[in-house]
């Protein structure tokens, strides 16, 4: 009967070590649950870091062709003028207006 009342005893302490074992490890595994978002939300905004920066990239390298575009608008336009100019000015040496 001894035995019997040793092993209800060893039986009661293993279920308050299992407990004690239970209570410590929940606030762990909260913290790994809220590390694990965390981590999840820091990849996300990687993800998104990367995406704007790629569009970014894109914008900048359309922004540089059109200031290619522009400039070589502008010399065009500078050229027609000059050419305007000379025609203007050939009209009225022949209209005799000089």
């Amino acid at each position: 009967m001894h035995d019997s009342a040793d092993m209800k005893t060893a039986a009661d302490r293993l279920q308050n070590a299992l407990r004690s074992l239970e209570g410590a490890l929940n606030p762990l595994l909260d913290r790994v649950s809220v590390l694990e978002a965390s981590a999840k939300e820091a990849a996300t905004l990687s993800e998104d870091r990367a995406e704007l920066a790629t569009k970014l990239d894109e914008a900048k390298a359309r922004s540089e062709e059109f200031e290619l575009r522009e400039k070589e608008f502008n010399l065009l336009a500078d050229e027609t003028t000059v050419e305007l100019d000379r025609v203007i000015r050939q009209v009225r040496a022949a209209l005799g207006e000089d």
